[in-house]
């Protein structure tokens, strides 16, 4: 199409018979820039790697959790927490041991999980119930940008309250779109640590760390293949009767279909492990209701002592006005104890009225004594 509408385009001093945009390009761009050369390396490289990144996906998608999670744990846990473990009553690794019929049924069957797990934390009054429990309240989409744009969540305002167990099922199969479930469950899981008074599981922070990793990855996948996608295709209509030109366009655009293959490799791998840590999470959920009981304050992070100063003192030292000592403020007891001599030198202190002043006393009766013998 664009190899037509480029032929339709006559180009002012140059030949008629040739109606082609390559009259004004350079030959540079004619040639294909010398860029076909790079593409095609870059494609057979990822060529080679795909194959096996793909098959390594299946076998995570297909496996599970024996051959996901060991990417979870090459990345750092966060700090530890007291009480340890974020106070949850059995940790994210031990619920598929201590409860594996529930968290197969919340990994198998995840919407309906989430479902009755929402009923749960709400303690089936379901008169609780607003969409996302009010927490993906405001503008998403092109309301972010353009207020007034579609689109901005109001819960309460949808009719929830005539019937609420609909709305649930719509919010875990079908309002968020493939991330419904995600949504459910993220909303269920900041729920029951409100609730609670729960802290992160060190095996969540891996995951949260993970999943950030390859999406940032993914994200970078994408927009790559997409600059070259679209730099082949300007090489390609720059000169459309070019041999050289058209190759380069060719070689681009592998390269970027094989760059979002890689991109979809690593959309697959977070699925697979947002899939079997959300059925691992929500049976610790599952037995925290049950056997837990809530905290008396949220965990709190520990820091370890190294002789110097917090980092958040160190961070925020420039943030906070010190204000300056007031003059009738009295200095620390070092610093009094060092002045003590230079104040007995040049300025002696007032003794107290109760102290006997012996010598100043004898001094003045003397001297009475005197003026009386006088008169």
């Amino acid at each position: 199409m664009a190899h037509q509408l480029l032929r339709l385009v006559r180009v002012p001093g140059g030949n008629p018979d040739c109606n082609c945009i390559q009259n004004v390009c350079c030959d540079c761009w004619t040639g294909g820039c010398g860029l076909n050369a790079v593409f095609g390396k870059i494609a057979d490289g990822l060529e080679v790697i795909n194959p096996v990144m793909e098959w390594c996906a299946d076998a995570i998608w297909i496996f599970g959790s024996p051959l996901a999670f060991p990417f979870i744990f090459c990345f750092d846990s966060g700090p530890e927490t007291q009480p340890p473990g974020g106070g949850w009553k059995i940790s994210m690794l031990a619920a598929p041991c201590k409860a594996p019929f529930k968290c197969c049924y919340y990994t198998i069957c995840a919407p309906c999980g989430q479902w009755s797990m929402r009923r749960q934390l709400l303690e089936y009054d379901m008169t609780k119930y607003k969409l996302w429990q009010g927490y993906h309240d405001g503008p998403h989409c092109f309301a972010r940008r353009c207020p007034g744009a579609p689109c901005t969540i109001k819960s309460g305002t949808y009719g929830e309250e005539n019937c609420p167990n609909c709305f649930l099922c719509l919010e875990v199969w079908l309002l968020a779109g493939m991330w419904s479930v995600c949504c459910a469950f993220n909303v269920n899981r900041r729920m029951i640590k409100e609730q609670r008074k729960l802290g992160n599981d060190p095996t969540e922070n891996r995951m949260n760390k993970c999943v950030g990793f390859f999406s940032h990855l993914a994200h970078q996948c994408c927009m790559l293949g997409c600059c070259m996608c679209i730099t082949g295709c300007c090489v390609g209509c720059c000169a459309p009767d070019s041999a050289g030109a058209q190759e380069c366009s060719g070689e681009a655009g592998r390269a970027g279909r094989q760059c979002q293959r890689c991109a979809m490799t690593c959309w697959r791998g977070i699925w697979s492990i947002k899939v079997i840590a959300q059925g691992c999470m929500s049976a610790q959920m599952d037995v925290e209701l049950k056997e837990g009981q809530p905290l008396v304050a949220a965990p709190k992070a520990i820091r370890m002592d190294r002789g110097g100063p917090a980092d958040d003192e160190i961070e925020n030292k420039w943030w906070f006005k010190h204000e300056p000592e007031s003059p009738s403020q009295e200095p620390p007891p070092q610093h009094a104890a060092a002045h003590a001599p230079h104040q007995d030198q040049h300025h002696p202190q007032p003794q107290h009225p109760h102290h006997p002043q012996q010598p100043h006393a004898k001094k003045g009766q003397q001297h009475n004594q005197h003026q009386q013998g006088h008169h």
